[in-house]
């Protein structure tokens, strides 16, 4: 078997961002956008995804912020986050749920959950990411198995541990994820040249591609060469051969 799952992050981070879902959905090569529930233009984001057909994940925050919680205060980096206590798990359990809820209330339907800087690995919100899974029948969960460079340094080992920890709770929670992801090492800059080295390792099973196109640098350069990239038939053509 060979599945391979496109997915926009950041959706409703900024209108630039919005703009380039659009144009990568009408494209037919995008399966899925995760939308940020505090982002400033969220709701197009989950429109734009439920009116394409295309599904639906909450792209969870605690790190980057405004939150919906105003008592809500959070490490800013994942270093920082490494650091935090189990004291932590409640309150971060809280703001996710509210923005959950935010997504649903707006007519959204969740099929997926992932997080801001990959930030659910974290050993103490492992478990949090599994709960909220289970309590909202959300069956998938992103698990940031890495096969690309960034293995061979500390953020990317520290990442690939993490995400085969958290794939072993998912599975054993009877919840979805995939074999690995690509796009770690290289968000907002995706080439063709970086997923040609993995033709073979995506050959068999299930592949996740995290990608952040924008019509405009939001807070990448390669930003708009990603969303080129996206909607080029050399892209679409790759990923179901």
């Amino acid at each position: 078997m060979r599945e391979i799952t496109v997915t926009i992050d950041d959706g409703g981070m900024h209108p630039a961002v919005n703009a380039a879902l659009e144009k990568c959905i009408a494209s037919g090569n995008v399966n899925r956008v995760s939308v940020m529930a505090n982002g400033p233009c969220f709701s197009e984001a989950v429109m734009s995804a439920m009116a394409g057909g295309v599904r639906l994940a909450a792209h969870l925050d605690c790190c980057q912020g405004p939150f919906l919680l105003k008592k809500s205060s959070f490490p800013a980096s994942f270093k920082g986050w490494l650091k935090a206590t189990a004291g932590m798990a409640e309150a971060v359990k809280d703001e996710w749920s509210a923005q959950i809820e935010r997504i649903l209330s707006s007519g959204g339907v969740i099929t997926s959950l992932d997080s801001h800087k990959h930030l659910h690995h974290i050993p103490v919100l492992q478990d949090v990411i599994v709960s909220l899974a289970g309590e909202y029948g959300v069956r998938t969960i992103r698990t940031a198995v890495l096969p690309d460079r960034m293995m061979r340094f500390p953020a990317g080992l520290k990442l690939n541990s993490l995400g085969e920890s958290l794939r072993k709770k998912v599975l054993a929670a009877g919840l979805s994820t995939t074999d690995r992801m690509l796009g770690f090492g290289k968000a907002g800059k995706i080439t063709g040249r970086y997923l040609k080295r993995f033709t073979g390792q995506c050959s068999e099973g299930t592949t996740e591609i995290v990608m952040h196109p924008a019509t405009e640098k939001v807070w990448s350069k390669g930003q708009p060469a990603e969303l080129a990239l996206i909607v080029s038939d050399w892209f679409g053509d790759w990923c179901r051969k």
